[in-house]
């Protein structure tokens, strides 16, 4: 295989970057600084590597991505689930940094080449906003719980935290909505997906930005990247239940909420499908979820025919 057709895998740590070579032999390591990046771009170059492939670490891949594709090299960020299904396949069971860089560099080379889209700090920040206000949601609603049950010294303090915690969502309310109206890339999509029953500002925000394969792939494909897409358990004569998993939770949990809305206290497409299936008798769940499916559909052609909700996209 020509050099030019080898990939890098990097496995991402806080301070430093594992990586390896498939297919090929050897491992390097170098620093997660910008002296380690700079080290790390002129031993690729060196080697005229064809891609690089990255997990998504929890942000410790934004640097080095972001400085590998300011140096031309081509480089792909995959969801972890995905890798490590790959290694179960493989038989892989052993983990340490040096395996997980294998593995990594083994999976990029089996990809076809996907859609990459260009680094936007702006888009990066309003992820990180969105999902920040996603961890204050989920504290203020843990907190809330306990109220009910707490002791009577200990109500007030929690009140007061979940009234704090309110502000605080109102704040990045404010920073999502604020930043949103610097992306003039977003403009256009954020405003037609909220023509859509059951989509807000916010999940209109959310899709657009966590999402931004929307209108760009397949529905077949935009379905399984949000994680409705149907899968089968099948198993001879036996035709097990379909089920829905893995996929992007953020964005998940968005178009869930959207659809319950749109499924239950709206009217139009989502709801008459809905209500069909509630009459075949299907639990509200599945419905719920072929709804989800039906909904990310219908707005992926939508994005990518630059249409509204009434259009119709075909």
């Amino acid at each position: 295989m020509p050099e030019s057709e080898r990939a890098v895998g990097i496995d991402c740590g806080k301070d430093f970057l594992d990586v390896a070579v498939f297919p090929g032999a050897g491992w390097h390591r170098v620093a997660n600084t910008s002296e380690g990046h700079r080290e790390l771009v002129a031993w690729i170059t060196e080697r005229a590597i064809g891609v690089v492939g990255l997990e998504a670490s929890g942000g410790y891949e934004r640097p080095v991505r972001n400085a590998l594709r300011a140096a031309g090299v081509s480089v792909r960020v995959f969801d972890p689930a995905r890798v490590r299904h790959f290694a179960k396949a493989k038989g892989r069971r052993a983990k340490n940094d040096r395996l997980d860089a294998a593995v990594i560099a083994e999976f990029t080379a089996t990809q076809t080449a996907e859609l990459l889209l260009p680094a936007d700090p702006a888009r990066e920040e309003l992820a990180g906003l969105i999902k920040a206000r996603r961890l204050l949601v989920s504290k203020r609603a843990d907190l809330g719980k306990g109220i009910p049950h707490a002791p009577a010294a200990a109500r007030e303090a929690l009140t007061n935290a979940v009234e704090h915690l309110a502000q605080e969502i109102a704040t990045l309310d404010a920073a999502i909505a604020q930043t949103a109206k610097t992306l003039s890339s977003l403009s256009r999509t954020v405003q037609d997906l909220q023509t859509a029953p059951g989509i807000g500002p916010l999940t209109a925000v959310t899709l657009a930005v966590l999402l931004p394969e929307l209108g760009r792939i397949s529905g077949g494909k935009i379905a399984a990247l949000v994680g409705v897409a149907p899968f089968d358990r099948d198993s001879g004569t036996l035709r097990g239940q379909r089920h829905i998993a893995g996929g992007r939770a953020d964005v998940r949990r968005a178009l869930y909420l959207a659809t319950l809305s749109a499924a239950t206290h709206a009217k139009g497409v989502i709801a008459d499908f809905y209500e069909g299936l509630i009459g075949r008798g299907k639990p509200p769940k599945v419905a719920l979820a072929a709804c989800m499916r039906k909904l990310i559909v219908r707005l992926n052609a939508m994005v990518a025919q630059g249409a509204n909700w009434e259009a119709k996209p075909a």
